[in-house]
């Protein structure tokens, strides 16, 4: 025997943290509406049976205004769901409550989780359990998820609920009034009239979504063969209530159930007063209208100076394992071109990614850490009056703030915004925002160019840069193309909670190993493309090959000291890569498009090997991790750092080879922030807008913004006397 669960509740009730615990799989837990855009199911075993749980997005209503509630409410009223498990946030009730009451009127069993029972109780929140099962029909179970508190508990009910021996869950719906139900009444029987608008979603349910005019309960009723029927009802209800009540349907149906929720909770809870809680006291300081933005970015400097100070011990033992292996490769392996793949393209190319993977894991670890605290939620809060001023709808800095990790997902999270416009003014703009993956981009260049502080400073200005811009060009989009006001929203701050060691390692090696699979698969493959086109054409490559096997010979004959031997042995190396690599289709190419970026890489005109630049970013259009893979093989970064120096190969090949200046560098670094996403971006705001037009646009005056902005900072530069 089977069961199929639907996990439903409200944002940040922890309810994907209990489906974590329930199936055992590992998903990010966030503090803000719409870290689940999509279903998820799992399963678990309990007492010889298999129960799947499919965790829907977090939403307020079932009102299907936005995408994630369309997903929700079409998959509760679906008859594949046997049973619904409601999330309660115990601190947060009555907000919780209003949800409640519409998955009661499903007609489906409702068991409940009464989540996060110690923050309630940290709060002087005491709630009468009992009482409160009497009052919603079906079973509760307190729980705190995040430690795994009454999940044995949760898992034995539903086993219970499966075999059908449970007598706890009852049928309670809300009274909406005597005028109310009347109509509601007359609308089921049109209703039950269609047996198959019947069997579809239960007569009571599609009714009250009538009275609250949902667009997509209409077209149910619309493609019905009792439509005419229902329709001539409907109009009768509306004629009927609005003048007698005063208000339409939709509101009187929210006044009920506000009504409701509020009563049970007068019954069932004792609270204390909100304003000497922890988290008002809290609150008064860290979300103040004028030290809020301060404090947050003091926070977020500290987070990457934390990032780069920890993440420098795990990058040396990295890098010196990579360079043992390339010796070991180069010493023990037969001369050859696949040994040259190995050595000179794979090997170099992989670990310039994977030396940063530390900083990553221990950068999203912090800002797992501030999301499971429920700052970040305060940081969307702060943000949100610069949003409206700008004309970006206040939801929108939910998808940016995700976009520091990937911008795949965050243009996923815009699908939480209920209006059209606002969400695709917010998928447009959520490229600008820097992602994890520039940030390696970053961290090579600013880390080679800039002392230890400016390398800081000049990454988080890349990141703030990249929120002004997203923010900018909202304002642009919203009075160019998409004119009208923003709609309203209200941001949600959840409670302060102590997060959980587990959870914030799990993140950290979600984040971690996503790089760690780029790196077998596309950064791989970038880098052998990248090693071919920077080896042939062939035939002259053999010729040189030929001389530089006898130049080799020479010095050996001459029988040197072992130091100086070696030193002559590695000139003529270098040297001969040198001149492979600048005749070569990489060079080609790069010397073609070189004059497109020569004013803000090389504006004085001397730098012989600026295509280089233009072949590495050329390749970040596949992903930005490309970037740093490709500058490792075409610089031929193998050169060794000096005793006691902090650069890694690449930064020393860079440095000492590039002819990069500390402007053009900033100007590299502009550039890469918004010149165009990465692939996978590109494909998820094709799908996400619905057209490949938009697509097309977002690479096109990204492309133009990136070049503009990278020149404005040669330009400025050189005015004010940096070289």
């Amino acid at each position: 025997m089977s069961l199929t669960i639907a996990l439903a509740g409200n944002p940040n009730c922890g309810k994907t943290t209990l489906f974590n615990a329930l199936t055992g799989a590992r998903h990010h837990v966030g503090n803000w509406p719409g870290v689940t855009v999509e279903r998820r199911s799992g399963a678990f075993e309990q007492d010889g049976l298999s129960l799947e749980v499919v965790d829907l997005p977090g939403t307020y209503s079932l009102a299907a205004r936005s995408e994630d509630e369309r997903v929700a409410a079409q998959f509760l009223a679906s008859p594949e769901v046997d049973l619904v498990l409601n999330v309660l946030d115990a601190s947060n009730l009555e907000r919780n409550l209003y949800l409640s009451t519409q998955l009661l009127e499903l007609g489906k069993p409702v068991a409940f989780v009464l989540n996060m029972v110690d923050d309630a109780e940290n709060r002087g929140v005491h709630i009468d359990v009992a009482a409160l099962e009497t009052l919603l029909g079906g079973p509760v179970i307190p729980t705190v998820g995040n430690r795994a508190q009454g999940i044995p508990e949760l898992k034995a009910l539903l086993a219970v609920l499966a075999r059908g021996e449970s007598t706890r869950c009852r049928r309670i719906t809300v009274d909406y009034g005597h005028d109310i139900e009347g109509e509601l009444a007359k609308l089921e029987t049109e209703i039950c009239r269609d047996e198959k608008l019947e069997a579809t979603m239960p007569p009571r349910w599609l009714a009250l979504q009538l009275l609250e005019n949902n667009a997509e309960a209409k077209r149910r009723v619309a493609e019905s063969h009792a439509s005419e029927a229902i329709s001539q009802q409907l109009t009768k209800s509306f004629a009927f209530l609005e003048p007698h009540l005063g208000a339409d349907g939709a509101t009187l149906i929210a006044e009920r159930r506000y009504g409701f929720a509020h009563g049970l909770v007068k019954e069932v809870a004792t609270a204390p007063d909100e304003g000497r809680t922890p988290t008002a006291r809290l609150d008064a300081v860290l979300t103040h209208r004028w030290l809020g933005i301060p404090i947050f970015v003091g926070i977020l400097a500290l987070v990457y100076s934390v990032s780069f100070i920890l993440g420098k011990i795990p990058q040396d033992w990295i890098a010196e394992g990579f360079k043992a292996l390339s010796d070991f490769a180069g010493a023990h392996l037969p001369a050859g071109e696949l040994t040259s793949l190995l050595v000179d393209g794979v090997i170099p190319g992989v670990s310039a990614v994977i030396v940063f993977v530390p900083v990553i894991m221990i950068l999203m670890g912090c800002i797992a850490f501030l999301e499971d605290t429920g700052y970040m939620a305060r940081a969307a809060f702060i943000m949100d009056r610069l949003m409206h001023v700008m004309g970006l709808h206040g939801k929108s800095f939910i998808p940016l703030i995700m976009g520091s990790g990937c911008n795949v997902p965050a243009i996923q999270a815009a699908r939480t915004i209920e209006s059209r416009q606002d969400r695709l003014i917010t998928i447009l703009v959520t490229p600008l925002v820097s992602c994890s993956a520039r940030l390696q981009v970053y961290i090579v260049i600013a880390g080679t160019f800039f002392t230890p502080f400016k390398a800081a400073l000049a990454i988080i200005a890349m990141h703030f840069l990249g929120l002004g811009l997203a923010v900018l060009m909202g304002r642009v989009l919203r009075s160019a193309l998409f004119a009208g006001p923003s709609s309203p929203f209200v941001m949600e701050l959840p409670p302060y909670r102590l997060p959980v060691l587990k959870a914030t390692l799990i993140h950290m090696w979600e984040k971690g190993s996503v790089f760690l699979t780029r790196a077998g698969t596309t950064i791989f493959a970038g880098a052998t493309l990248i090693w071919f086109l920077s080896r042939y054409p062939g035939i002259a490559n053999q010729e040189w090959t030929a001389q530089y096997q006898e130049q080799r010979q020479a010095v050996a004959a001459l029988k040197l000291p072992g130091a100086e031997e070696e030193d002559r042995l590695r000139a003529l190396q270098l040297a001969h890569e040198s001149r492979i690599v600048n005749t070569s289709l990489a060079a080609r190419l790069g010397q073609k498009a070189s004059p497109l970026l020569r004013p803000i890489l090389d504006p004085d005109h001397k730098r012989a090997e600026a295509w280089k630049d233009v072949i590495a970013l050329t390749a970040g259009f596949v992903a930005k991790e490309i970037v740093v893979s490709t500058m490792a093989v075409i610089h031929q970064a193998s050169d060794e750092p000096k005793p006691g120096e902090r650069l890694s190969p690449l930064q020393v090949s860079l440095r000492d080879n590039s002819g990069l200046s500390p402007l053009t560098a900033l100007a590299f670094m502009v550039f890469t922030l918004i010149y165009t996403p990465c692939l996978g971006t590109v494909a998820m705001i094709r799908r996400e807008a619905g057209s490949w037009g938009w697509a097309g646009f977002t690479i096109a005056y990204g492309l133009v913004l990136g070049w503009g902005l990278a020149w404005v900072t040669v330009a400025a530069g050189r005015a004010l006397g940096f070289a």
